[in-house]
């Protein structure tokens, strides 16, 4: 029985083959525990005939067939792997002479594991810009990773995603391979991130092995990967999140809502062409190597690469999405939070804090409507995280700290008036008392919600979250303490309700990692009280809001909904008044002393 058997699919690379074979007959693992199989994808340059007469010492096969992709060709050899151990090689991956040991000996535990080695560019490789961005992510990502960490799902997402992007240098245990199904077939490019993401969920661990190391002979030019690679890989992109709801976030479109107005506006334009504009925005890369000889320019290459590269993904992802709207309904989304207090009657001794009046609040949300916002609930926006479906064109998501009273009389029966859903968050030890914890720093005695009111409102579309059961400050207690306070107050509210709650909101936005975690367990979503805007890639244990207060302006309401940030603006704007306030103290005593003169 053979230990390990190398997989490496081919397409018209006859030149790059010549190459790296003789690497893989030049191991330090002795060649009766080893086979190689190369699958001909349809190949018609002549790589057949370079196979042929290729005799290694170790098993050597040859698969051909017609050419239906990576994924198919990789299938094809596992399945015809006889070996206890599959390593997936790319055809331009030049092997270090202990590369098959190195990975052989990484999977001696009992327990199967996904184990990967560092891919390295090979120096003697062509000079492209499409070179210097893969030198680039494999230095980043290398720099983060140690033989020590081993990455399972959920955990350290990111870190374990950004490996199975590229599954080349990846060995698995073949039994593994065949139970996850092996590559879909129906992805060109993508297929080892999609493959990865259900291994992940599998929970096969993945390790790290820093000596299992090959060198990638790159002779793709920029302008072939843009025009061929690059619209396969978006399309890839958009089927695997389609079939992994938690890999969505993850992906590349997840960054779709995250740029500037002009530049969403150029993006738009150049995807929704009728013909690609990828080979002329790709037109400079054709002097790459000059761009490749000064560092300067590698850096300017590098961004036209990437714009490019954007455009030519989402081209692509347009391809299987069938439609410009499908696709931005899909991943283009932006969430403004806005976070209010106390709506109603100013409470005498209130400093005017937390108090927001009903009639501004009712012109606010009139400003809202007017202008195609739509008040949504917390768990729209998690079924869209999860399933890229059911939110309006422009979300906002109104929420209600300490669930005051008056807001049951006063703010959600605007909200009901305008078709607005929103979040209110609940001290569940205080139900029906008063705002004690407030009394140092704001107003005094303010009722809070009943039980019977938080039933009557959950019954006409209002959502209610947790927000501990008193309010402390969580990052003095104890653990003890609080998980008391995060859990007793989920369930607390749970059975008030008679339904899951799904969101939480820190007291005072105060949380560490401890209580981070916690939450992270027992809520799908959280609110701290940090400013900006909420999107696909945002953290869901820190979704961010900014705060109403009573004084604010129309303009900086607008701030507030469109930027999702208005602190720096009224820094601007108090400076601003004290300067124009110290004016005017000056002009005074200047014109007393000329009058006293």
């Amino acid at each position: 029985m053979k230990r390990l058997s190398v997989v490496i699919p081919t397409y018209n690379r006859r030149h790059v083959l010549e190459r790296t074979l003789p690497a893989l007959s030049a191991q330090d693992l002795p060649p009766e525990e080893y086979e190689v199989i190369v699958v001909v994808d349809g190949s018609t340059d002549g790589s057949v005939e370079l196979l042929r007469v290729w005799k290694p010492k170790c098993a050597f096969r040859i698969l051909e067939s017609e050419n239906r992709g990576p994924s198919a060709a990789r299938n094809a050899g596992i399945h015809a792997a006889v070996g206890d151990i599959v390593l997936l090689l790319d055809d331009d991956h030049i092997a270090v002479p202990a590369l098959f040991r190195k990975h052989c000996e990484s999977h001696s535990g009992s327990e199967p594991s996904l184990v990967h080695g560092p891919v390295r560019v090979a120096p003697s490789g062509s000079k492209t810009m499409f070179r210097y961005i893969s030198e680039t992510c494999y230095e980043g990502l290398y720099h983060r990773l140690n033989p020590e960490m081993e990455l399972r799902y959920p955990e350290q997402g990111d870190s374990f995603l950004e490996v199975i992007a590229s599954m080349g240098n990846s060995s698995i245990p073949r039994d593994t391979l065949l139970a996850s199904g092996a590559f879909d077939e129906r992805i060109r490019a993508a297929e080892d991130l999609e493959l990865g993401v259900r291994l992940w969920k599998m929970g096969v661990p993945f390790r790290f092995q820093p000596a299992a190391i090959v060198y990638e002979f790159h002779v793709k030019s920029s302008g072939n990967y843009l025009q061929n690679q690059a619209p396969a890989l978006g399309a890839g992109d958009l089927i695997a999140s389609r079939k992994h709801p938690e890999y969505r976030s993850h992906s590349r479109l997840a960054g779709f809502a995250e740029t500037s107005h002009p530049r969403r506006w150029l993006r738009s334009a150049l995807v929704r062409l009728p013909v690609s504009p990828v080979p002329m925005l790709g037109l400079p890369l054709r002097f790459e190597k000059w761009f490749y000889s000064f560092s300067p320019m590698r850096q300017l290459g590098g961004h036209l690469l990437r714009f490019a590269e954007t455009v030519a993904r989402l081209r692509g992802a347009l391809s299987v999405a069938g439609s410009w709207e499908a696709l931005r309904s899909e991943f283009d989304r932006k969430l403004p939070g806005l976070l209010y207090h106390h709506v109603g009657p100013s409470p005498s001794g209130d400093p005017q804090a937390i108090t927001v009046s009903p009639e501004r609040f009712e012109q606010q949300m009139r400003w809202l409507a007017r202008r195609g916002y739509t008040g949504i609930t917390l768990s729209a926006w998690l079924c869209w995280r999860r399933e890229g479906t059911g939110l309006p064109e422009k979300p906002i998501i109104i929420t209600f700290d300490d669930a005051y009273a008056d807001i049951a009389e006063f703010a959600l029966p605007i909200l009901r008036q305008y078709g607005f859903g929103a979040v209110v968050y609940v001290v569940t030890g205080q139900l029906g008392g008063s705002n004690n914890w407030d009394e140092a720093q704001y107003c005094r005695n303010l009722r809070l919600m009943t039980a019977e009111q938080i039933q009557y409102w959950a019954g006409q579309g209002i959502e209610f979250g947790a927000h501990t059961r008193t309010h402390p400050d969580l990052t003095r207690l104890s653990a003890l303490d609080v998980s008391a306070e995060v859990v007793g107050s989920k369930n607390d509210l749970s059975a008030l309700i008679g339904s899951p709650v799904i969101s939480f909101a820190y007291p005072y936005g105060a949380y560490n990692d401890a209580i981070r975690e916690l939450v992270q367990r027992e809520f799908d979503l959280a609110f701290g009280v940090d400013e900006g805007m909420n999107y696909l890639r945002s953290d869901p244990h820190h979704l961010r809001r900014v705060h109403i207060g009573p004084t604010a302006s129309f303009l900086e309401f607008a701030l507030c909904v469109r930027r999702g940030k208005i602190k720096k603006f009224r820094a601007l704007r108090n400076r601003l008044a004290v300067r124009t306030r110290l004016r005017r103290a000056l002009s005074y005593i200047t014109g007393r002393l000329v009058h006293n003169e």
